[in-house]
């Protein structure tokens, strides 16, 4: 049995000792055990009613879901709505794991259309549950989904998607509170994660959905009370991703690799290879959006400020330069005038 269905059998455990306790004042009253113990019974049918499809659900999902506001009230959402809410938790889960894949020593590239699972599906709001896949699963196909992906990879990706709902537990007071540098000590994990937090909040064109909680595995109670994702967060979280702290950002340094993976929607792109062998995340400014799909797969030398993890190794830079280096002979600077 998982966690979550664990802490409701101990709820449960405790709604029939209660039982037990009444019947027994009710005899030695001479009164009816019964009426003593209907409300009880009531209320541990009740509590079985509205938890133990979540928890369920729940013990089998890396990320749980759970979308308020008008388009879900009732047990009959449009379908239209489902799909497309659907289509964005898939996409983000698919994001966060092919940009941990990226940022891993080990070359192995996280396939792209790889769909995460679908853990369950619950009402009452809706909820849905979605599971990473696993090394050693095996597609409709009978060939395995993640072909090369180590057991290590694997966690990695796993834990980045499980540690999402730990983003809007810090935002607090309009801000991100500092707290999340010590949660989320490496800064392209970090930053990948608050991408696609503010991607999943509700946007101010979305009159469906007014609030998005996000749990885990573990049950809410050993991690303090859930935070909604709202249209608030969404712009607090895009205030933070577009002006990274300074603070933080002290060091200048100039890295040579390969453009990997651009997200154009984020202003970000990876780079891998000589001097970002683990690979390294990059911040660019609104001056290069007509330029960087141009450069995936090119050889680029990054000039800027940037963060690194615990081990000293750079894994965030704010972009200031970039040199295209091959082909040798058609060299590129894009500079951001001081």
């Amino acid at each position: 049995m998982g966690s979550w269905l664990d802490a409701m059998e101990a709820r449960a455990r405790l709604i029939h000792q209660e039982i037990l306790g009444a019947q027994e004042l009710a005899r030695r009253a001479g009164a009816d055990p019964q009426a003593f113990t209907e409300p009880l019974y009531e209320e541990l049918a009740r509590y079985y009613r509205d938890n133990f499809s979540y928890a369920q659900l729940a013990d089998h999902a890396d990320l749980i879901a759970r979308y308020r506001g008008p388009g879900v009230a009732h047990r009959e959402p449009p379908v239209s709505l489902v799909t497309t809410l659907f289509g964005n938790l898939r996409k983000e889960i698919q994001l966060v794991a092919k940009a941990i894949a990226g940022m891993e020593e080990k070359k192995v590239r996280w396939p792209a259309d790889l769909d995460p699972q679908l853990a369950g599906l619950t009402y009452g709001s809706l909820v849905v549950g979605m599971r990473v896949p696993q090394p050693g699963d095996v597609g409709a196909d009978g060939q395995a989904v993640l072909p090369g992906v180590s057991d290590d990879l694997y966690r990695a990706v796993q834990m980045a998607v499980q540690s999402l709902p730990a983003i809007p537990r810090l935002i607090q007071d309009g801000v991100i509170s500092e707290a999340i540098y010590e949660q989320f000590p490496d800064p392209a994990v970090r930053d990948t994660l608050m991408v696609a937090a503010k991607r999943l909040a509700p946007s101010a064109q979305n009159k469906a959905i007014s609030e998005l909680f996000l749990s885990g595995p573990q049950p809410s109670e050993e991690l303090g009370p859930a935070q909604a994702l709202t249209k608030q967060s969404r712009q607090i979280l895009l205030r933070s991703l577009n002006a990274p702290s300074n603070r933080r950002m002290k060091a200048n340094g100039e890295f040579e690799g390969v453009v990997r993976e651009v997200d154009l929607d984020a202003r970000r792109f990876e780079i891998r290879g000589r001097g970002a062998s683990s690979g390294m995340r990059c911040i660019y400014e609104p001056l290069y959006d007509g330029d960087i799909i141009g450069l995936l797969n090119a050889a680029v030398r990054v000039k800027g400020s940037y963060e690194a993890a615990a081990d000293q190794q750079p894994r965030l830079v704010r972009v200031e330069q970039i040199t295209v280096t091959r082909p040798a002979d058609q060299q590129l600077v894009l500079e951001v005038e001081s």
